[in-house]
């Protein structure tokens, strides 16, 4: 059986038109086919490549516009670091100037500087191979922040730990006895004397201000009265605890109190009225000091009126 046989037909337009036929073998055929295929894949890939092209090109505007974004960002928190370390370092200046105001040692700068250490991680190790400026400088602002948190927790435990120092120190000074209990003229002073009375020469605990009776005496420094009322040669008496500051002040010869014993004192309050009352010689008060179980001279704890004590 004779095999079919494949043939083009071309017609010519027209009145007289002619018929070519051209036989088609199928070897031409498949040649043909194959090119077709051919360029129909061929086709696909130029499609399928244009297409990733446009995909990659509006990625990257997306990527750019982030990174822009991204810079933006870390530009921010770079400056709000600086800024805040500024703000942080001006608080370190203020507590270390208020440390010297009240004797108290300084917080060492090698302590301050709160370093860290240790084997670098994962991300220290992918940004270090990748080395992109905006991921350097995001990694270095975040390194920043961390330090700038550290010495914040550092700042708030110091500084906490100077206020109350500070606050027990300002409660030990506002009980140190610091003024003159009256105004008046000295008329004796602290130390060996040859007493009025007996003529012996013993010591006086105290310093004696003259002035006229009921001349207002007042407390030099915040405690608690412990006792009022009437020994011999002292007359009528106020004495205040300090116990904040270890002292004790005595008020002699009073003409007569103006406060009663557990009563809370400060330092200006009036305590009594200036008398003669007790082995006396003329109006004045008898002023002692004692620091723990030592009598000092208060003159030591007299300051100048213009100086400063609250």
């Amino acid at each position: 059986m004779k095999k079919p046989a494949w043939s083009l037909l071309f017609f010519t337009s027209g009145s007289s038109g002619k018929v070519r036929r051209v036989s088609l073998t199928t070897p031409f055929i498949f040649v043909v086919s194959v090119f077709m295929l051919l360029g129909v894949l061929g086709l696909g890939r130029c499609v399928y490549f244009a297409s990733s092209y446009g995909l990659a090109k509006l990625k990257m505007y997306f990527s750019l516009k982030e990174n822009l974004q991204l810079k933006a960002e870390v530009n921010f928190f770079s400056k709000y670091s600086h800024e805040k370390l500024f703000n942080l370092d001006k608080l370190v200046s203020f507590e270390n100037k208020t440390r010297l105001k009240f004797g108290m040692d300084c917080v060492s700068e090698d302590v301050r500087k709160v370093g860290v250490g240790g084997m670098p991680s994962d991300n220290d190790l992918v940004l270090a191979t990748l080395e992109d400026p905006v991921l350097m400088k995001a990694d270095a602002v975040r390194e920043d922040i961390l330090a700038l948190l550290r010495k914040v927790r550092l700042e708030d435990t110091t500084f906490g730990t100077m206020a109350s120092q500070v606050d027990r120190q300002l409660v030990v000074w506002s009980q140190r006895p610091a003024v003159s209990p009256v105004w008046g003229r000295l008329t004796s002073g602290f130390g060996y004397r040859v007493h009025p009375f007996t003529g012996y020469t013993v010591l006086h605990a105290g310093i004696d201000i003259s002035n006229q009776i009921g001349t207002p005496v007042r407390c030099t420094a915040d405690g608690i009265v412990s006792f009022v009322g009437y020994k011999d040669y002292f007359g009528n008496l106020v004495q205040v605890s300090h116990p904040a500051s270890g002292f004790k002040t005595m008020f002699g010869h009073l003409n007569k109190a103006a406060v009663v014993e557990g009563q809370g004192v400060k330092r200006g309050d009036i305590i009594g009225y200036l008398g003669n009352s007790g082995r006396s010689t003329g109006p004045h008060l008898h002023y002692e000091i004692h620091k723990l179980s030592d009598i000092v001279n208060p003159i030591d704890f007299i300051l100048p009126a213009d100086t400063m004590i609250d």
